[in-house]
């Protein structure tokens, strides 16, 4: 049978389960080939040969994750032990939140309109989980040193294996810390995709995000628990000139209801209700005072 035979079956397999994506992927195909890649030890960052034949013990490989993936429900992430972000591979591990946000979008264009790249030195991250949003910064801003805090111990120690594997241990630090509590530096630039959704919904996620921490998406009655000690606190964390960027995905409306004054930047990512706000350290102290 050849590769793309395989992802072929696959893909038909997953649509037949009714699995449900939304961790690197958004189709059956793309699913099927990231497992059937794995399956065969093939990079999925590189150009796979179609036409490869594959013989019936990786055939059988093949089927044994697709089947897991159908019948256990969890995330094809936590199965292979990697998830994208950025456009770069990061470790996952369950009981810590799979890697995305559109805060990626952000950095891959190095911040700009917003930002001048130049400018950054310091960065704080924000409920780090995988650490992915500070690794990724630091290589968007190569000249910044970054701090990367979280509560959870289990979270701070995949992020401290991501932070190595990029070979960032002197830029970037990792702080265990509820929110700003054991921070006292000041940063040009502060990264932020918080636990935003509302506790009510999360019963209602599909059985794959259920198979992630409910800690890291409990963002608290409204799903803006965290937000909002997150923008109280962040002027006196940020320099003159500096900013907050922060992602509450659909919470955005419930975030405009909370604070009718706030005229919040909100940033284009090309997904509806991604919910990604830039607001500078001087409108931060014009609406928070």
């Amino acid at each position: 049978m050849k590769l793309s035979d395989c992802i072929e079956k696959a893909a038909r397999e997953l649509e037949a389960a009714d699995v449900f994506y939304g961790h690197g992927t958004d189709n059956a195909w793309d699913e099927a080939a990231w497992l059937v890649l794995h399956a065969l030890g093939v990079p999925v960052n590189e150009e796979a040969d179609l036409e490869l034949q594959v013989d019936t013990v990786q055939q059988a490989q093949i089927q044994s994750l697709i089947e897991q993936r159908t019948q256990s429900r969890k995330p094809a992430a936590y199965l292979t032990g990697t998830a994208w972000f950025a456009g770069m591979p990061f470790h996952t591990a369950e009981g810590v939140i799979v890697p995305r946000s559109h805060i990626g979008g952000f950095l891959l264009e190095h911040g700009r309109p917003w930002i001048q790249p130049e400018k950054i030195s310091s960065i704080l991250d924000l409920c780090t989980g995988s650490g992915c949003i500070a690794v990724a910064a630091a290589v968007a801003f190569p000249e910044a040193l970054v701090d990367a805090t979280d509560i959870d111990p289990l979270a701070l120690s995949l992020a401290a294996r991501n932070i190595k594997e990029y070979e960032l241990e002197n830029r970037v630090s990792l702080i265990e810390s509820d929110i700003y509590q054991n921070i006292s530096g000041i940063y040009d630039l502060i990264l932020t995709n918080p636990p935003y959704v509302p506790a009510s919904e999360i019963t209602h996620f599909p059985a794959e995000y259920q198979h992630e921490p409910a800690a890291a998406f409990d963002g608290g009655a409204d799903g803006l628990d965290l937000v909002h000690r997150i923008l109280r606190g962040a002027k006196e964390h940020l320099r003159p000139g500096g900013h907050l960027v922060a992602e509450v995905g659909e919470s955005w409306t419930t975030l405009e209801e909370a604070y009718p004054q706030v005229a919040f930047n909100w940033l284009e990512t090309g997904v509806e209700d991604s919910g990604l706000f830039i607001l500078s350290r001087e409108e931060l102290e014009l609406y928070f005072t």
